[in-house]
Formats: structure tokens, C-alpha cells, sequence
């Protein structure tokens, strides 16, 4: 009975985000609520896979599978490949602990070829320094962006330069300048890996798209705290996202996550909600994300319960 509780405690804490709105919410509210949320879905990725690893070899239905009698249903395959119930038992408990570390790899891959290729694209096309300690770069389309993971460089394109009036390119200059102080770059990097754990959860991609989101609503209030005008931003964003170009997947551009949105709440001035609901949110899937990341090392270490015992099949 306990066991079924906790799992729709568990599922009913992982929807919570996605039916409350959190739009109007302050952005670092609303990363910690679906980072917290991530974190949560990392580690129930991972409890499955010790689960599988450590307790899975003392069930009824492991200790059927390991001692099937292989030979007699696929009497051809188990011979030339020497398949036994032992040999499928290893295999079936390491597989969900392979399929994770695969996902994390490969994700990491991705983001090291990314930070690569985005500060080749900068030496490749940089030609010449911009306004504000920028670099313009020989790119088509209306560009700002904050290029780059360990040394991130502003870039913005001729074009931008052009079609940009004085108080639009400042506040733009502000906004991606915004993303590196706050190391936004970080906050993402460390969303994609954790989505990479958590993906077989359902609504891990959704919850990085969210924390991008949040994470350009940040920028856009350090921007206006610099002394940037509101409409000017949104005018920007507009503009940028119109006349966008293709930018590289590690590129912070102007024209980044739900731009209606974000030029709703630039024209609509400040109008938060109350932080108390975001906040308890916040703290009770963190807690929940603590819980299970603690009890992680104790239920990899605990021995598992007694194995069942199953007879061989007769030769």
C-alpha cells in the first residue's frame, strides 16, 4: 500500500508544474521549481536503475528468467551463441544502467561538439569589435547573442547594427550581457545533462524548455534593472525574432524562448504574482529531490533480499 502512495505522490508532485502557471512568476522561482523538478526526475531514473541492478535478482520473476530452460525453447540460437539463463540474467540488470550512461555520454558529447563549433564560428566570422565590448560577425539576419560555454563572447551582425535604433541595440547589449553574468550558460548546461539522466521520465524536455524560457525572462529584468527601456527591449525582441538567422545551439540569441510572451509581459509592465505558491513548490520538490538523491547510495549499498531459489530444468 505504501509503495503505491508514494508513487502518485511522485507523479502528482512531477504535474504540479505543468498545471500551474508560472509565467508571471519571478524567474528564479520558476527555474528552481523545474530545475528542482528535473533533479527529481534524475534521480527517479536513476533509483529505477539500482533498483533493477540490486533487487531486481532476488525476484520470482529474475530468478524464473535466469533459469528457463533456454536450450530447449531456442535450441539453434542458444548454442552458436552460448546463451544461458545466467548470461540473460547479467545482461537484463545491467541494461537500464547502460541506457542512462549512454544517454549522459552522448549528451555530453553533444555539448562539448557544440561549445567547439560555436567558438570556431566565432573566429570564422568575427570581423571586427562591436559597440559595448561586442564583436560583429559576418552573419545574415538580425543577430545578438552571447556565443560561448567557458569564455562566452557577445556577437552581434551587421545587420543588427543597421536595423537596431540606439536604445533597442544598448538594451539588447544588456540582455545578452545579462546571460553571462548570471552564467546562465551553466544553469543550461546542467538541465541537459540532468534531462539526459531523467529522460525516460515523461516531461523532461518540456522542463528544459521552461528553464530556457525563464532563463530569457531573467535576462530581459537584468537588462531593465541596467537602466533599459522596457518597450525598446520589446521592440527588439521583435525584430530579432522576424529577421532571426540559423545560430549555433550553444548561442544565447535576443530572440530566444517564447518571444510573444515575453514582449506580453515587457508591454505589460510589472504585474508578478505572489510568490508563496512558486516558492512552497520550489521547496517541496527540492525536498523530494534531496530525499531520493540521499537514498540513492543506501539502496545501491543494502544487500537484496534473499534470492529465490529455482530449480534447473532437467537435461
Amino acid at each position: 500500500m505504501l509503495v503505491p502512495l508514494a508513487a502518485l505522490l511522485l507523479a502528482a508532485s512531477l504535474a504540479i508544474p505543468h498545471r500551474m502557471s508560472l509565467g508571471r512568476a519571478r524567474p528564479e522561482l520558476a527555474i528552481a521549481v523545474w530545475g528542482a523538478a528535473l533533479v527529481l526526475r534524475a534521480a527517479l531514473a536513476l533509483g529505477a536503475a539500482v533498483f533493477v541492478f540490486r533487487f531486481m535478482p532476488a525476484t520470482e520473476l529474475f530468478g524464473a528468467l535466469t533459469h528457463w530452460c533456454w536450450h530447449t525453447a531456442l535450441p539453434g540460437l542458444s548454442t552458436h551463441l552460448g546463451l544461458n539463463g545466467h548470461a540473460v540474467g547479467d545482461i537484463a540488470v545491467l541494461i537500464p544502467i547502460a541506457v542512462l550512461a549512454f544517454s549522459l555520454l552522448t549528451v555530453g558529447h553533444g555539448i562539448v561538439r557544440a561549445a567547439r563549433a560555436v567558438t570556431r564560428f566565432v573566429r570564422r566570422t568575427a570581423v571586427g569589435p562591436g559597440p559595448g565590448g561586442s564583436v560583429i560577425v559576418e552573419q545574415p539576419g538580425v543577430l545578438v547573442a552571447a556565443a560561448g560555454l567557458t569564455r562566452p563572447r557577445i556577437i552581434v551582425s551587421p545587420l543588427a547594427l543597421t536595423v537596431l535604433d540606439e536604445p533597442e541595440l544598448r538594451v539588447s547589449l544588456e540582455h545578452e550581457r545579462g546571460h553571462v553574468v548570471r552564467r546562465h550558460r551553466y544553469v543550461l548546461l546542467l538541465a541537459e545533462l540532468l534531462r539526459a539522466l531523467g529522460r525516460v521520465v515523461p516531461g523532461s524536455r518540456h522542463a528544459v524548455h521552461e528553464i530556457q524560457f525563464h532563463l530569457e525572462r531573467d535576462a530581459d529584468r537584468w537588462a531593465l534593472r541596467r537602466g533599459g527601456d522596457r518597450l525598446a527591449l520589446a521592440s527588439a525582441i521583435c525584430k530579432a525574432a522576424e529577421l532571426r538567422c540559423a545560430t549555433g545551439p550553444a548561442l544565447t540569441a535576443l530572440s530566444g524562448s517564447s518571444v510573444a510572451t515575453r514582449v506580453r509581459e515587457l508591454i505589460d509592465g510589472d504585474s508578478e504574482r505572489p510568490d508563496r505558491g512558486p516558492l512552497l513548490l520550489a521547496i517541496w520538490l527540492s525536498a523530494l529531490a534531496l530525499v531520493f538523491v540521499a537514498l540513492l547510495p543506501a539502496a545501491a549499498l543494502s544487500p537484496a533480499s534473499a534470492a529465490v531459489i529455482v530449480e534447473h530444468c532437467a537435461f
